[in-house]
């Protein structure tokens, strides 16, 4: 080949650039000898030649016939969540940041889509949402007119407001402050946003435990409303309450034409409610107070939560006491069907738990006064169940019931038991973990003529599998599909069916996935932990573009204890010993593309992991991807580096501890400590790089931390596997004892064990003699298990062994009980640990 021509080819290669020639003699040769077209002829066939170049298409190419290459699926996020995702990237980055107006739509389009799907907004969302509102609120437009340009409407932060009511996960203060924000950006736009905004703000201080915050807001939101003539409302003074209800409802309908006393109660129910999480008796005494001066009282909220607040007092008397006001209420108070019985629930229930059947029947006598209502009479069922009554009984119990209705002329409020009345039988039994009893109460409605609905199932499925009776469960899961689901209350009981199925290993993959299929076709949502046990099913059957697909469909929508969830459990299936190492290769790259904040202690786990597992190479790329990342909490640190050289000395892989040691060259965020050379010591020593290791112990004498004991003992060890290492080694100690420093006996060792390294043993056994005459040091089994190991060759193990056998006889016999591994040289080591660490 002309030398021209390799220049050309090598260029081009530099360059990423294709390799075209055009000037082969061969083919340019038979180009000519042929010609564009000969064309032969004969009297009985024509036969025609073309040797010229042109495209040719072989009925055998099957590459049209085969499979498309499969693309995975991209990951499922909601609108204008990649758009906030790239802002927190591109400012973590310190790069140029996207527009404002692109930041301002990303987050419309968020909360559109959350108040559409009526979904909450999880922990990591909320923290995009808030540095995304601030980023679009810190430089607002200005408009032509010089006003300033708003690119967020009240409208839309309201529906942010609203949505932010819809109950996470888990409340964090970024939705404190992110409610917080717009609470302050909705004061003056009107009285509906202002309510909004506080409603909002008021609940999730709440949930987060911040009564003396909630306090202020509500009572700051009061005085902005009044004075009346300013469309607002004033609180009367004290003195003013004692002419109360109907002057006090003018008033409120003077101030407001859409306030009601039921939105003000609301926002000091949450208060108290606040105080009472946080324990603080005196300041939920404080808030009732206020509450009765404000003529807010008299409503079942406030009942239900001073009720509550006594319950998780324990406190009886409370119980009682608020019972007993309850009773004194005015029915037209009540506010709602479903707070009324959940308020009759929560106190029948903590009777029974607390064994306070007195104040329990006392509250059933209190309701059979009346003519309570459906549900209520559900909670007394339960109430009998829970004091001892049999099934058989509690269907007279029934009767009684229908029997009541007799005295009640609109046929229309006639009770019936339903099959709300058979499910909350039902689960009652499943709490007191009785599937026996749970199946009578199914059978007693089946046999007055209740038909099961979707929730019987999904009761039958749940205490089914707290039984581990899987088919059974799935019997109860195939009831189901003939139910309306339009509720999607089934969605957590086929969530755990799932998981059991895959736990089970006795069910076929096909029956799994038409479960998993039909939550997938109703696009419901998958939990955390059937995301992963999916995840780990596919991956164990290598479909590595379902793992891809499944995590990228769900994983975007969970909160970051649900998303740990998930990659905690895929985390633990590398680390697993039984997963093949090319499967947690796999499942590792998928968790570094989909989980980009897996912490720093995770990676250097797997790091290890594939470092014990003999592919270093492995470990040395995961330890890259720290490197090469932008968060803080997840780049190396000092530890991290002492782990990846000790992983290379473990697996003496030189090329991977020299990829290691780069990377801390150029790692500005690494202060060089002592232990970060003492693991550098140590593994260029265990790579066979002694020499080189020795000078990290001249950096580390030279350091302002100095020397450790441990940096003596990892020196002495290079030494003694270096050439010439017996002369460091003799420079060391008298270093040392120029320097009056303590030498145990395990220092003794290892500077015996680098003079007898080099083939010195003579030398080592004199030192070590003349130090015993001085009283420097007393054998042991381990200075002369040291001394043998470093000897080298058999025949200085021989001398060393005879020396030792009749001077130490005792020290010896006790080193005789290690066992003793021989190498492929004929050299041998007793199994005492010699392991030097950073």
């Amino acid at each position: 080949m002309p030398s021209h021509l390799t220049r050309a080819v090598f260029r081009g290669m530099l360059a990423n650039e294709p390799i075209v020639y055009r000037g082969c003699l061969r083919a340019r040769r038979l180009h000519k000898q042929a010609g564009p077209c000969t064309t032969t002829t004969t009297t009985t066939t024509m036969k025609t030649t073309v040797t010229g170049r042109q495209q040719r298409r072989s009925f055998f190419n099957m590459s049209m016939f085969r499979k498309p290459k499969r693309e995975t699926k991209e990951a499922d996020m909601d609108p204008g969540l990649e758009t906030m995702m790239q802002l927190e990237k591109l400012t973590r980055l310190r790069a140029r940041l996207p527009l404002r107006e692109d930041v301002a739509k990303a987050f419309v389009d968020f909360f559109q889509a959350k108040y559409t799907a009526g979904q909450p907004v999880e922990d990591n969302q909320a923290k995009l949402a808030l540095q995304s509102l601030r980023f679009c609120l810190s430089d607002q437009n200005t408009a032509s007119d010089g006003a300033d340009k708003s690119l967020l409407s009240g409208a839309k932060l309201q529906q942010a407001a609203v949505v932010l009511r819809n109950n996470p996960k888990q409340t964090t203060s970024d939705h404190v402050e992110l409610a917080r924000i717009l609470h302050e950006c909705l004061k003056d736009v009107s009285y509906a946003s202002d309510e909004a905004g506080i409603r909002t703000y008021v609940r999730l201080l709440w949930r987060s435990g911040s009564a003396s915050t909630a306090r202020d807001a509500v009572l700051d939101f009061e005085r902005r409303r009044g004075p009346l003539e300013h469309g607002g409302l004033m609180p009367p003074s004290s003195d003013d309450i004692r002419n109360v209800e109907t002057e006090r409802a003018e008033l409120v309908k003077q101030a407001h034409p859409s306030f009601r006393p039921i939105h003000l109660r609301r926002l000091w129910v949450w208060v108290l409610r606040a105080w009472s999480a946080q324990g603080e008796d005196a300041e939920v005494a404080r808030t009732l107070e206020s509450i009765n001066e404000r003529g807010l009282q008299n409503g079942l909220s406030v009942h239900h939560a001073m009720l509550m607040h006594s319950i998780n007092k324990n406190d009886s008397k409370g119980v009682e006491d608020w019972w007993r006001v309850h009773c004194a209420m005015t029915p037209p108070a009540l506010e709602t069907d479903i707070l009324y019985s959940s308020f009759v629930r929560s106190a029948l229930t903590w009777c029974l738990a607390n064994n306070c059947l007195d104040l329990g029947h006392s509250i059933v006598r209190d309701l059979m006064q009346t003519s309570p209502m459906k549900p209520v009479w559900d909670a007394i069922f339960v109430w009998a169940a829970g004091t001892g009554k049999g099934v058989d009984e509690i269907g007279r119990m029934l009767d009684v019931m229908e029997r009541s209705n007799e005295s009640i002329a609109d046929k229309e409020s006639w009770r019936r038991p339903d099959t709300a009345t058979i499910n909350a039988l039902v689960e009652y039994a499943i709490s007191k973990d009785d599937p026996y009893t749970a199946e009578r109460f199914i059978a007693l409605g089946r046999d007055r003529g209740i038909e099961s609905d979707a929730k019987t199932y999904v009761l039958q499925m749940a205490y089914r599998l707290g039984v581990n009776d899987i088919d059974g469960a799935l019997t109860a899961y195939k009831n189901l599909q003939t139910m309306d689901l339009s509720s999607d209350e089934d969605i957590p009981a086929v969530n755990k069916l799932i998981v059991a199925l895959c736990s089970s290993k006795q069910h076929d993959f096909d029956t799994i996935m038409n479960v998993a299929g039909d939550l997938s076709d109703r696009r419901a949502r998958f939990e955390p932990r059937t995301v992963a046990t999916l995840a780990l099913l596919h991956l164990d059957r290598d479909e590595l573009h379902d793992v891809i697909d499944l995590l990228n469909t769900h994983a975007y929508h969970y909160s970051s204890s649900e998303r740990n969830t998930v990659r905690d459990l895929i985390v633990t299936y590398c680390l697993d010993a039984n997963t093949p190492v090319f499967r947690s290769w796999d499942a590792y790259l998928i968790i570094r593309d989909v989980f980009d904040e897996l912490p720093r202690e995770a990676r250097t786990e797997l790091m290890t992991n594939f470092f014990a597992r003999d592919r270093p190479d492995m470990a040395v790329h995961v330890f890259n991807h720290m490197r090469a990342h932008s968060r803080a909490d997840t780049m190396p640190i000092p530890d991290t580096y002492v782990t990846a050289f000790l992983g290379t000395a473990k697996r003496q892989d030189l090329e991977s501890l020299e990829v290691v040691h780069n990377q801390l060259k150029l790692d500005f965020n690494i202060n060089l400590t002592t232990r970060l050379r003492n693991a550098l010591v140590i593994a260029y020593t265990a790579c066979g790089r002694a020499r080189k290791a020795l000078q990290f112990w001249d950096a580390i004498v030279a350091s302002r931390e100095g020397p450790s004991y441990n940096s003596i003992h990892v020196a002495l060890r290079a030494c003694e596997r270096s050439p010439f290492g017996d002369l460091k080694a003799k420079e060391i100690w008298a270093k040392l004892r120029k320097m009056n420093v303590d030498l145990d006996s395990t220092i003794w060792a290892s500077y015996i064990a680098a003079l007898a390294g080099n083939g010195d043993c003579e030398s080592a056994i004199k030192v070590l003699e003349e130090a015993v005459g001085k009283g420097e040091v007393e054998v042991d089994a381990f200075l002369l298990g040291s001394l043998f190991a470093a000897s080298t060759g058999s025949e200085k193990q021989s001398y060393v062994e005879a020396w030792a056998k009749e001077k130490y006889p005792r020290a010896w016999g006790e080193l005789g009980a290690f066992g003793v591994e021989e190498a492929e040289d004929g050299t041998r080591a007793f199994e005492i640990d010699r392991s030097v660490t950073p």
